[in-house]
């Protein structure tokens, strides 16, 4: 019925196997070969960054590129990678935290309020005598020199607290900076203290000295034995 149809012709199918690529193309498909060396990473980190085990990373050096140049900016790298502390303050930049390590400041051994207190107006600080701590020096005649250049200062405790620390120096300043901080409060306590350090007793004592310390009138036992 009717006319016939007009046999398409398709256009034979190319099989790539049989098509053969010029020499241009050769080339330009062996120096990509060669130039795109594959640089493996160090032993320990295999399979960290692309995050499946023991599979080998690798990074690709481009046909344009240094592959020396390339493989000592990787071994760089990879050396700041491994560096615990900038792992640890990139981890903790990404959480928002601060990665300065903060170190503690030091803190007076006097409570906070004895040292917002000041002298009266009008009145100079005094120079005090230094005490250093050494083994020939009286503690007993330290402390009556110190009240003593004190003045009228000694009368305010909280005074005579604060400004203690100006009279001490060397070895004995050193001490003094090493008490527990925001500890010391009234006079007496740091008196105590520093009696317990620097306090030499008689390298020899006789039962007749031992004999002639009566207790006194009043006074309690636990004074007497300290005394004794």
């Amino acid at each position: 019925m009717g006319a016939p149809q007009t046999p398409v012709r398709q256009a034979p199918r190319m099989n790539r196997q049989n098509v053969v690529p010029t020499q241009s193309e050769t080339d330009l498909v062996e120096e990509e070969t060669v130039h795109q060396a594959q640089i493996p990473r160090p032993q320990q980190n295999q399979g960290v960054k692309l995050g499946i085990a023991g599979r080998q990373p690798m990074v690709l050096v481009g046909r344009q590129q240094n592959a020396d140049q390339i493989v000592d900016q990787y071994r760089q790298y990879m050396a700041i990678e491994n560096n615990l502390t900038i792992i640890v303050e990139r981890t903790m930049g990404r959480n928002g935290m601060s990665a300065t390590l903060q170190r503690p400041l030091y803190a007076f051994p006097l409570v906070e309020f004895i040292l917002q207190i000041e002298l009266p107006k009008g009145t100079k600080a005094p120079k005090y005598t230094k005490f250093e701590g050494g083994s020939g020096e009286s503690k007993i005649e330290y402390i009556a020199t110190y009240l003593t250049e004190s003045g009228d200062l000694a009368h305010n405790e909280n005074l005579r607290v604060k400004n203690f620390p100006s009279s001490l120096t060397k070895a004995a300043f050193t001490w003094f900076t090493l008490l527990a901080p925001n500890t010391i409060d009234p006079w007496a306590k740091l008196e105590k203290k520093f009696h317990e350090q620097f306090y030499e007793g008689h390298s020899k004592i006789s039962l007749a000295d031992l004999s002639r310390i009566k207790r006194r009138f009043a006074e309690s036992i636990d004074d007497y034995l300290n005394r004794f």
